[in-house]
């Protein structure tokens, strides 16, 4: 319940006329808030400020930034943030200021598809200790005519949609150069007015319902660049200066801030590399240079331009990730400093939103005055998750431990205040992203603050039309954007793995009405020529994946024709759709079962299995060979070949092997539609290089459904390097994130692609939970991979002792261990744990008490 002060304290804005949310060139402005203070005497020893802003805001005290937010949330939830000022104030009678810098997103405006707006903006600030701080008191503001945020119509198409409009271009003549100090003179400022739309006697609230924020505080890291790229500069090429020189000067500065001289009338350009990939706040400091342009470009990587300059992402043109013999290709920030700069002032940017890059792009155009840079540095950001899950890394192949840590750093980018896929380009939170990357954080780490965070807010996303959750949300256009459907089992399902690996049954009843809406949206669509799910509303998107077999845009058609398969346009069932909703049947039946309700789990598993059926029926098809061609089926007991199968991607799909798909055969395994020895054919068949090729490829995401449906038919070993051999091509590219996908090649940094850290945890190390909670534990490692390929040799290991890894899961911490010679893996638990270890072609159950533990041998 908010507390009682959301209610009595009003919300600010400013009064100026010009002020105006209408203008398409204008889809973000800032307005500035001040108010200076002396404290009390006795001062008090804590001064609690709770404070939020529609849109976003940073707050300051006497010049030092202290509060970064609110939270990405939704009206209903709408974040506050809360401070203790105490330990920033100067004491004694001395004047302080509390200064706010408030970025106000146009609620009739595209502009940054990842923040909600209210119809009205609005500054809210609270204090309990008599200083006079709340905007109950006066605040004064002033529009900040500085800062142009750039709009979606100056936005590089080739780049992709624009999601995001947070570029600036600022004009430092018009800055309110000194407002964060208590001595500015403010007398020019507006007294802020309140920004409401409450009417006496109407029973009507301000459209922000207040609530603490329910994650931590994303930390800001300072981070520096490891290098300098390339140093272009026309003045240094007459004095015939080489790079090394350039680049000297330049690694100082970004290394040690050791000033750096650019100049009169010069351009220069240098580029600057992260060690990584990251997500961070830049900061500049310069000095002198009046008038001079600085143009910031962030870049994920070197491309190529497409050859046909197409905008549709499948057009990118990318390799080697750091052959600088290519172009950065991204949005710029633009800075102009002030004619009348001081000699000898500071003059200090940082973007205010943070920016993602692993290559920085500096063009500094100077005039009559020479230009000093004295500071480029930046800090990191994401969340920050506690990780407790530990592998033997120096112990590990190269190839397994860089594929970790990139894991890591990828997820660690895209966990920000929501779970954002991807961060460079859109930063929003979709559905089938975030339940991989939730269930991914699972394994590292017993925080799930911000997983729950993201199952309420799809859960408060609910479409009243039709029960499905949004594609991606938060957002500021709920119901007016293009939904994805399938996106919305993807959610079931991470509400699923939640209860799986910490058991919350309140957590599960809260939101297991979504599940049925959901559910049952599935279940009106099913067609009745074939009992499978039929076409969806025409402003939907039957999005399946990003494949380079569906990437052809049909005459006429829209980016909705995009990765779908051909026969959806045909006759609007998709065996992939029916076979996901099946499994997902499956899933809500647990889910149902685990609350009490096991007359529904009955009926979602009923349904289940009529939709398999129909599949079966209508998509099931028996290969042809010519005369002597080898299948990959094996033989029966008799020494017959085994007979085998594939399903098509629709019901009227040709006869031939012309429209197949991996994730119809891997859905099909994992719904259960097809099971034991002919299950095991139909994924060979899929995988093996000598039959795979008429196959759609599942992308980085969608493999991790592939790892699943090979266990589940035991053929994970098998297949094991067939299946990691992406990761380790994407390694080979130079890659320090993992891409979105092969076929799609727009995002570098994809939290979606972390299947590394789920294969590492889940099959490597074989802990996998099985019962709520993980009541129930599952060990299985892959004996024969810890004694091959995974380790590595021996001369380059930590030491040729035992290889150890630590998982945390609920009871407490659960211990993988080998040691050369032993041929087997131990597991070992500091807690009264119930383990499935296999047993012939199934498994039994072994009761460890704390401190016990088993060994499995290959």
């Amino acid at each position: 319940m908010p507390p009682s002060w959301t209610k009595t304290t009003p919300w600010l804005w400013t009064p100026d006329p010009s002020y105006t949310e209408t203008d398409p060139s204008t889809p973000a402005q800032f307005v500035l808030f001040r108010k200076t203070f002396a404290l009390p005497e006795p001062a008090p020893e804590s001064i609690i400020l709770h404070i939020s802003a529609d849109t976003r805001y940073r707050l300051y005290i006497n010049g030092q930034s202290i509060s970064f937010g609110p939270a990405k949330s939704y009206l209903n939830e709408w974040n506050y943030e809360t401070v203790d000022i105490a330990p920033f104030v100067n004491r004694g009678g001395e004047r302080n200021v509390l200064a706010a810098r408030v970025l106000r997103y146009s609620g009739t405006q595209v502009g940054n598809t990842s923040m909600v707006r209210a119809a009205i903006p609005g500054f809210f600030l609270y204090e309990d200790f008599g200083i006079g701080l709340s905007t109950s008191t006066p605040w004064l503001c002033k529009v900040d005519r500085s800062v142009r945020i750039l709009p979606a119509s100056e936005w590089n198409r080739a780049l992709g949609p624009p999601f995001l409009c947070i570029n600036e271009e600022v004009d430092a003549g018009k800055e309110e150069r000194g407002w964060l100090h208590a001595d500015f003179d403010d007398s020019h400022w507006d007294t802020a007015v309140r920004s409401s739309i409450t009417v006496p006697m109407l029973p009507v609230n301000e459209p922000w319902r207040l609530v603490p924020r329910s994650i931590p505080a994303l930390p800001e890291i300072e981070g520096r660049f490891q290098g300098v790229v390339r140093v272009d500069s026309a003045s240094s090429q007459a004095k015939g200066c080489d790079f090394a020189h350039e680049a000297e000067a330049w690694t100082a500065l970004i290394q040690t801030d050791t000033p750096l001289a650019i100049p009169a009338n010069t351009t220069t350009t240098v580029i600057l590399e992260s060690s990584t990939l990251v997500t961070a706040f830049l900061h500049f400091t310069f000095r002198r240079g009046a008038g001079s342009k600085i143009q910031i470009r962030c870049a994920e990587c070197f491309e190529y331009p497409p050859a046909d300059g197409n905008p549709n992402p499948f057009a990118r043109n990318k390799g080697d990730r750091t052959d600088s013999g290519g172009i950065l290709m991204g949005p710029d920030d633009f800075y102009t400093l002030s004619s009348s700069t001081s000699q000898e002032e500071d003059i200090t940017y940082s973007p205010f939103w943070h920016r993602t890059f692993r290559f920085l792009r500096l063009t500094i155009t100077t005039l009559s005055d020479p230009f000093l840079v004295t500071k480029a540095t930046f800090s990191k950001t994401h969340y920050p998750l506690e990780i407790t899950t530990t592998l033997p890394l120096r112990s590990l192949a190269q190839t397994e431990r860089q594929k970790w840590s990139t894991s890591l750093t990828t997820l660690l980018n895209c966990m920000q205040e929501t779970y954002t896929d991807c961060p460079f380009y859109e930063q929003n939170q979709f559905a089938l992203d975030t339940r991989l990357q939730a269930l991914f954080s699972y394994n590292l780490s017993r925080d799930d603050r911000l997983a729950r965070k993201a199952i309420q807010e799809f859960a408060a996303s609910r479409r009243g039309c039709d029960g499905l959750v949004e594609t991606h949300f938060p957002g500021p256009f709920a119901g007016a954007g293009v939904v994805i459907p399938a996106f919305s089992l993807f959610w079931v399902l991470m509400l699923h793995d939640h209860m799986l690996y910490f058991g919350e049954e309140s957590l599960v009843r809260r939101y297991i009405g979504a599940v049925d809406g959901i559910l049952d949206y599935f279940e009106s669509r099913i067609d009745p020529r074939y009992g499978m799910v039929g076409r969806f509303d025409e402003d939907a998107w039957a999005f399946v994946d990003w494949t380079r077999e569906w990437s052809a845009m049909p005459p006429g058609g829209s980016f909705t024709d995009l990765a779908v398969p051909p026969g959806y346009r045909r006759c609007g069932a998709i065996s992939y759709v029916s076979l996901v909703y099946a499994y997902v049947l499956g899933k809500a039946a647990e889910m149902c079962e685990f609350v009490g309700r096991g007359d529904v789990a009955r009926e979602y598993r009923s349904r289940a299995g009529r939709v398999n059926g129909a599949v079966l029926r209508h998509c099931l098809r028996r290969v042809r060979r010519a005369e002597g061609e080898q299948g990959c089926g094996g033989e029966d007991e008799e020494g017959e070949e085994e007979e085998e199968f594939f399903l098509t991607d629709s019901p009227d799909s040709p006869e031939t092997d012309t429209e197949l798909s991996q994730h119809t055969q891997v859905f099909a395994i994992l719904s259960g539609a097809v099971t034991g020895p002919r299950a095991a054919r139909i994924l060979r068949r899929a995988l093996a290089p000598s039959t795979n090729a008429s196959y759609a490829k599942c992308s980085y995401a969608l493999s991790f459904y592939v790892f699943e449906a090979a266990v589940q038919t035991g053929l994970y070993e098998e297949f094991r390097n067939d299946l990691v051999k992406p990761w380790a091509d994407m390694l080979s590219l130079n890659l320090s994130t993992w891409a979105e996908s092969a076929a799609m090649p727009r995002s570098d940094c994809h939290g979606w692609s972390c299947v590394p850290i789920y294969d590492a945890v889940v099959n490597v190390l074989g802990v996998r939970p099985v019962e709520p909670g993980c009541g129930r534990l599952r060990f299985e490692p892959r004996v024969n991979l810890w004694n091959g390929n995974i380790a590595a040799d021996v001369e380059e290991r930590e030491s040729d002792g035992v290889l150890e890894g630590v998982v945390m899961v609920k009871g407490g911490e659960v211990r993988v261990s080998w040691e050369k010679g032993e041929k087997g893996v131990r597991l070992a638990v500091d807690f009264d744990a119930e383990v499935e270890v296999r047993d012939g072609e199934g498994y039994k159950v072994v009761n460890l008490e704390k401190g016990g533990s088993l060994t499995v041998h290959g």
